[in-house]
């Protein structure tokens, strides 16, 4: 492994740590407010601090211990994605429903919550739409390329001598 790949798995180790405690010191503050909504907009931020530790952290093993996704786990993974956009889907059409109440239009405060779970369900929705073509699909071995790359770089082709 080049000292560049190191270096960027080095950086990404600290940049987890680093938003693993952020995210402590949120949870901090949330226990030293009694307002609902800032408790439950900085643990939001808290969350998501937790959420960039875990990409982070599998960024850095990505580059160290590359993994290929089977067949099988592949299939199963698809399968729930799909019900999950769809739920994601159905979500953003409840929020955008909300957002013409007028008794959220009268409350500053909630329609700005409901705007931010809008774009949080929006960009949910646009992700797992992503998820199989830039992280499954290129990383699916199946059986039969196995067998082609045996085959291919195989000197005799599966005959004594040729």
């Amino acid at each position: 492994m080049s000292s560049q790949i190191e270096d960027l798995i080095k950086y990404f180790r600290e940049e987890s740590k680093k938003e693993k405690e952020y995210a402590k010191a949120l949870e901090e503050t949330v226990r030293k407010s009694n307002n609902l909504m800032l408790k439950a907009l900085i643990k939001a931020v808290s969350t998501d601090s937790l959420k960039h530790s875990g990409l982070y952290e599998a960024m850095a093993e990505m580059l160290e211990k590359p993994q290929l996704i089977s067949e099988k786990e592949s299939e199963d993974v698809i399968k729930e994605i799909e019900k999950h956009i769809e739920e994601e889907r159905e979500a953003v059409e409840e929020l955008k429903r909300l957002l013409n109440d007028e008794r959220i239009k009268s409350a500053p405060a909630v329609k700005f919550i409901v705007e931010m779970l809008l774009r949080d369900e929006l960009y949910h929705h646009a992700l797992l739409k992503r998820l199989h073509d830039a992280v499954i699909k290129p990383s699916v071995f199946s059986e039969e390329q196995y067998w082609e790359m045996v085959w291919k770089d195989s000197m005799w082709h599966g005959t004594p001598g040729g």
